[in-house]
């Protein structure tokens, strides 16, 4: 199993929207990127997570890559220059860990404690286990991380509220139209996040939906479950006329909405349009914005919202933090005690081996009564050595990562020097019988 981490990314507090935009790896290059990538020398995992805030390649290497290195492969697969690429953030080992349990927890999130980052963290290693990209130690990693998302919006307030993106952007259509009773609403994309907009949506009163989606059946099953009906796909300027709301998040790499072909259809209405961009990259040509009566936000538009947010989650963000601590050190512990843990296998079997050899060797000498005590006597002598070997071990593993101990116990009762051990014990067996 491989031992070890990294990480390298950029989000929303690292780079613009625009370098997001070209950063994005879309579902459909998800196994074509781990597979290069597989390619690499030393590297025998991957994971990818890209959402609309942030792009993170997650490696599982035999050997350390070196952080050039880790830039040159993010700027590579992601399409960006070298100094793009600089916006991007590196980790190794334990801060990749905590990195990523913080990610699923909601904490590293614009919106802090969304939900939908858990769910996103989830596909992305879903599609991993699909592609086979990943490996036994990024499935640990992973299944602790999803977990730790879980555990702390069990335990905090970190995620109450129905904050996320999905409902920052219902919250900027509110503002606008000032109610969404009876609005209409045309739905880009079939998705988490058009499906949470959509829900928050109804809560508030919309009344009459379009769906429109590549995919004909997805777009046919949300409709009906909004009483509503589907749009073409991409949809058209009659439909944008349409709306009241517009919610679009595609993982299209192209403009859905463009200019050109909207605003003549755009200019003749008479209420205002609200456009909310979710998609990364965009749907909405950004030539739309300044249109009269045009509403358009993109998710760098939500910075305010997550201000307010902050102030009001802060406090419960100090115990998701202790919480996320606490599950790092747990899973470095679980690290450390599995590095020495084939080194505790051989100690135990050893000296087990020479044990069970001298009683058998002296059985001869002592009555039946005497060798059941001395069985007994043996076992727990060496389940006491054993022990406190293995706590001191366990202990300098933890306290200064250092794994020199483990060594030298590994090298002194190897197999191939278990007869030196037992010559050393039959002298003193001897001397002590003298």
């Amino acid at each position: 199993m491989a031992m070890m981490l990294e990480m390298v990314g950029l989000n929303h507090t690292t780079s613009v929207l625009a370098t997001r935009d070209k950063a994005a790896i879309s579902r459909d290059r998800i196994r074509e990127v781990s597979e290069f990538l597989l390619q690499v020398k030393h590297v025998e995992g991957v994971v990818i997570l890209s959402t609309c805030n942030r792009v993170e390649l997650y490696l599982s290497p035999s050997y350390h890559l070196t952080e050039p290195v880790l830039r040159e492969l993010f700027a590579r697969v992601c399409h960006l220059t070298a100094e793009e690429a600089r916006a991007a953030y590196v980790y190794h080992d334990a801060a990749a860990v905590s990195h990523l349990f913080r990610v699923a927890a909601g904490l590293d999130s614009q919106l802090l404690g969304e939900v939908q980052i858990l769910a996103q963290v989830k596909d992305a290693y879903q599609a991993a286990l699909e592609n086979a990209t990943t490996n036994a130690f990024l499935n640990r990693v992973f299944l602790r991380a999803i977990e730790t998302g879980k555990l702390v919006r069990h335990r905090t307030g970190i995620s109450q509220g129905a904050v996320s993106v999905a409902y920052a952007a219902v919250d900027l259509a509110l503002r606008v139209l000032g109610t969404l009773s009876g609005r209409k609403v045309l739905l880009v994309g079939a998705g988490q996040t058009v499906r949470l907009a959509s829900k928050y949506m109804a809560d508030f009163g919309a009344a009459s939906w379009r769906v429109s989606n590549r995919t004909a059946e997805r777009a046919e099953a949300l409709a009906a479950g909004l009483g509503g009906e589907v749009a073409a796909f991409p949809p058209r300027p009659e439909d944008l006329a349409w709306a009241d709301v517009v919610v679009s998040a595609t993982s299209a790499p192209d403009l859905l909405i463009r200019a050109d072909t909207a605003r003549p259809a755009l200019e003749g209405r008479r209420h205002p349009l609200v456009l909310l961009d979710l998609a990364v990259p965009r749907d909405v040509d950004p030539a739309l914005a300044g249109t009269e009566d045009l509403y358009l936000y993109t998710v760098d538009d939500f910075q305010e919202l997550v201000q307010a947010n902050l102030r009001a989650r802060q406090r419960e963000a100090a115990r998701a933090e202790k919480l996320v601590d606490k599950m790092v050190e747990e899973f470095q512990a679980w690290y450390q005690e599995n590095r020495i843990s084939p080194t505790i296998q051989q100690l135990q079997e050893v000296l087990e081996g020479i044990r069970l050899s001298e009683v058998e060797n002296n059985a001869r000498r002592f009555c039946p009564e005497d060798r059941e005590q001395i069985d007994r006597f043996s076992r727990a002598l060496i389940k006491k050595v054993t022990s406190l070997i293995i706590a001191n071990m366990k202990r300098a593993c933890a306290d200064r990562n250092d794994l020199s101990l483990a060594r030298a116990v590994s090298l002194a009762f190897a197999p191939a020097d278990e007869a030196v051990v037992k010559e050393v014990l039959e002298k003193l067996n001897r001397e002590l019988s003298h």
